[in-house]
């Protein structure tokens, strides 16, 4: 094994920021982890990150003050889950283009984001440093908001299990693990 891993290497700075006149990125709205090269999770979105009407950009960085790169965002989803003894919501942004910051390959299942969501109570940046990936997590601003609770989400409502939402998020890395639609289920002809 090298002695400098990609978990060596420093955390990037991911904030969210509106598109402004002129494609200039407005005030900080967010702040996310950046999960594959086009991927962005944003743990706890405000409820601006919901609105159809709004354009998003992110920009990434490593800190403090290196070159950082400004792209659009091409799409949102958001995903949440009231149960399991957890309440969360993140934001999946998809990028127009790819980030030139490498991301580590992390490798994961649905059932082990769960996993690692419930044994953090629902803390997302946590449970995504235990994955494996590289994050730079925003100082507390207070508990977070759930608006989304009782909203009817675009792409899906809130997940009653941890389950149901590691799923939702496994969309979030190239590299996860998914269980195959024609898998054999238990008690079936097939299973």
């Amino acid at each position: 094994m090298s002695s400098s891993s990609v978990t060596d290497v420093p955390a990037l700075l991911v904030t969210v920021h509106p598109k402004e006149p002129g494609r200039a990125p407005g005030a900080v709205v967010a702040y996310g982890i950046l999960t594959s090269t086009a991927v962005v999770v944003v743990p706890d979105p405000p409820e601006a990150l919901a609105s159809p009407w709004q354009r998003f950009l992110v920009r990434i960085s490593r800190p403090p003050g290196a070159t950082a790169e400004t792209l659009a965002v091409g799409g949102v989803g958001l995903a949440a889950v009231e149960g399991d003894g957890i309440t969360a919501a993140a934001a999946t942004l998809m990028l127009l283009w790819p980030s030139r910051f490498a991301v580590p390959a992390v490798t994961t299942t649905p059932e082990r984001i769960a996993e690692v969501l419930v044994r953090h109570r629902g803390d997302q940046w946590a449970a995504y440093a235990e994955l494996g990936y590289r994050v730079a997590r925003p100082e507390a601003a207070g508990p977070p908001d759930t608006w989304w609770l009782g909203a009817s989400l675009a792409g899906g409502d809130v997940s009653a299990s941890a389950g149901e939402y590691g799923i939702k998020m496994c969309c979030s890395s190239p590299n996860c693990c998914r269980r195959s639609e024609f898998a054999a289920v238990p008690g079936t002809a097939a299973g």
